[in-house]
């Protein structure tokens, strides 16, 4: 459940959240649980109606299906990545590691397996949004800038766009630099809320520092194998 001070900000600040879902009952009720949690709910039962809203309005997140028709969810996430930065959530009935893997590398924030319990995915949503309260200051690594008021990302002066948990992960590194940091680590960082050790801890982490390498330069983060990944102070 939200804190009492979590329950005014969202009465201050509703959350605006699409959610992508071609199944009505399902949908329907997913978007009645948001609302009671007084958030701004937007339907789409489809990839194309989902882009269109996300390119209309202001969103602050996405729950988005994967099995969708005229639009796959896969399609959806990314063409929606390759300009907006509005954090997704995957909720899936998709069960595998390579599916998960996968929605992770197209820029997706969290999956969620299909039945979930509302409250699991409110803390998951929490999760993400409380990524934006991350500290006012700028920290330069070599030829990369990083804004931790903004949340950007430069490499020179070209501006890279990171998903939610590539921020996360790298404002942890770079927060940590000339520390070692361990696969478990990192993956609690980008999933605070889970409950017990998950079993693709390697693959989600080594997936999110693969996307980091390729934007911000492979020199950025090194792997010490078996040890975790650093960034030299």
């Amino acid at each position: 459940m939200p804190t009492a001070s979590q329950e005014q900000e969202l009465k201050a600040h509703p959350l605006r959240v699409l959610v992508v879902e071609d199944d009505a009952v399902s949908r329907r009720r997913l978007a009645e649980s948001l609302r009671e949690e007084q958030c701004v709910v937007f339907e789409a039962a489809d990839g194309v109606s989902g882009l269109e809203i996300a390119a209309r309005e202001q969103l602050d997140l996405i729950l988005l299906d994967l099995v969708l028709p005229r639009l796959g969810g896969e399609q959806m996430l990314a063409r929606l990545r390759g300009g907006n930065e509005v954090p997704v959530i995957v909720v899936s009935g998709k069960r595998s590691e390579d599916d998960r893997v996968a929605a992770l590398d197209l820029g997706a924030d969290d999956y969620l397996v299909k039945p979930f319990a509302v409250r699991e995915l409110l803390a998951r949503m929490r999760a993400v949004i409380r990524r934006s309260d991350v500290p006012q200051s700028i920290l330069t690594l070599g030829d990369v800038t990083i804004d931790f008021g903004s949340r950007t990302a430069r490499r020179g002066e070209e501006k890279i766009t990171l998903t939610a948990k590539e921020f996360e992960l790298l404002v942890h590194l770079a927060r940590s630099r000339g520390r070692l940091v361990s696969r478990e680590e990192l993956d609690r960082v980008i999933h605070p809320d889970a409950s017990e050790p998950r079993e693709d801890v390697s693959n989600v982490v080594d997936v999110l520092v693969l996307r980091l390498r390729k934007k911000l330069g492979r020199d950025l983060i090194t792997t010490r194998r078996g040890q975790g990944f650093i960034i030299d102070g």
